[in-house]
């Protein structure tokens, strides 16, 4: 079954982390190789997982603010 790549809207029948993408799109994320990750993880594998974890975690909270900020826009224009 294909979805629209949630970035260009072409059909793509692959998911990667439940979100549709066609293989340019993937291609343009420029995602880290195995050995790469694995170079940066063997020298401290903790510190590592936490940096990723804090990455994640202020991107998270980045969404929340501006999707807040547009729900309220969105809500003073239906008003």
């Amino acid at each position: 079954m294909t979805k629209p790549c949630y970035n260009c809207n072409k059909d793509s029948a692959e998911e990667l982390y439940n979100y549709p993408i066609c293989e340019s799109c993937k291609s343009k994320l420029k995602l880290l190789t195995s050995a790469t990750i694995k170079k940066y993880n063997d020298k401290d594998p903790e510190e590592y997982s936490k940096e990723i974890q804090r990455r994640l975690d202020q991107i998270e909270k980045e969404y929340i603010n501006k999707k807040i900020k547009l729900l309220s826009v969105k809500e003073k224009i239906l008003k």
